[in-house]
């Protein structure tokens, strides 16, 4: 991490501070006036002067006042992170409630976990899995909910569960839809789920040819589940959060953010980069390579479940706002 002064951080934080709220380029008689700052003004002007020519601030046109740059953002960031604060236990119990109540589908997680964040962060909350080439098949379960309906149960060796409730028109037992199970899961062993859906695809093609009705009743069942593409999806909510930040009544900056969450794979290419990490990634403007929102940072955090993750993500309002996040 740079190295910088006492006088001088207190002045970048303050002004760091005070554009996050505003979104107002930031003068020495405003810092002047804050309460723990005391220095004179002239003191004030030299460091802010000092600062702009360091790089951490920079002048917008000779009559305002000061705007933190990248390097000003990513020292304040990385003088967060150095301080260690984390969530307290009863912080991490109350958003653990939150999640559970989606219940165990991963697509209902995901969603429910993007909602959560978002409204923690008061920004937007972005939410993935890792990609179907990176979960491996571990079972599939067939459960008699009812007469006419089938619980399916996907896992992973990641601990990645999906699940769906299929209307079976046959009446099939409990026994026999405990044989297709075992008949799968012999099948699809040790494959990514890609390769399992493959695998199906093409063995209901042969079955076409063959005359084995409990495999190709039970490829039907599986195909089922397998088809959903919940890894890979996004799911983002909290989009409304950042329609009323300052910097975002530009209507450019807000179409360029706007249209950057549709085209989700940009985004997916940022989280994917959080999977190999094994702590916060904090994206500070150019950093993450999305030219059209590089007034916008990302911090992305993965969340292990056993083996493998979901990776969070979210944006900050306005120019470069790591303090103002959503985080995990």
């Amino acid at each position: 991490m740079d190295q910088l002064e006492q006088r001088s951080q207190t002045i970048l934080n303050t002004i760091i501070a005070e554009y996050i709220a505003t979104g107002e380029p930031v003068g020495s008689r405003t810092v002047s006036k804050m309460k723990d700052i005391d220095l004179s003004a002239a003191s004030i002007r030299n460091i802010m002067g000092d600062l702009t020519d360091q790089g951490y601030i920079t002048q917008p046109h000779v009559s305002a006042g000061r705007v933190p740059t990248d390097r000003g953002y990513r020292f304040y960031v990385d003088s967060l992170v150095a301080s260690g604060w984390s969530p307290s236990n009863d912080d991490h119990f109350a958003i653990e409630s939150l999640i559970r109540t989606a219940g165990i589908d991963v697509r209902d997680i995901m969603r429910q976990s993007s909602s959560v964040l978002a409204d923690l962060s008061r920004k937007a909350g972005v939410v993935t899995a890792s990609g179907a080439g990176d979960q491996r098949f571990k079972t599939i379960e067939f459960i008699k909910v009812a007469n006419d309906r089938i619980l399916v149960v996907l896992v992973s060796n990641r601990g990645f569960v999906q699940n769906k409730v299929i209307y079976d028109e046959d009446g099939i037992d409990q026994e026999t839809l405990e044989r297709y199970s075992r008949r799968l899961s012999d099948m699809l062993k040790d494959l990514d789920l890609r390769e399992a859906r493959e695998r199906i695809e093409r063995e209901l093609d042969r079955e076409k040819t063959r005359v084995d009705a409990l495999l190709a009743k039970a490829l039907r069942l599986g195909q089922v589940i397998l088809s959903q593409e919940a890894v890979g999806e996004i799911f983002i909510e909290g989009q409304t959060n950042i329609v009323d930040e300052p910097e975002f009544l530009k209507i450019e900056r807000l179409k360029a953010l706007l249209v950057t969450f549709e085209e989700k794979s940009k985004l997916l290419k940022i989280l994917d980069k959080t999977l190999e990490a094994k702590g916060i990634q904090v994206f500070i403007g150019s950093e993450h390579g999305l030219d059209e929102i590089e007034t916008c940072s990302i911090v992305a955090f993965p969340i292990r479940a056993q083996e493998d993750e979901l990776s969070p993500g979210g944006f900050s309002r306005g120019y470069h706002r790591p303090r103002s996040i959503s985080s995990a």
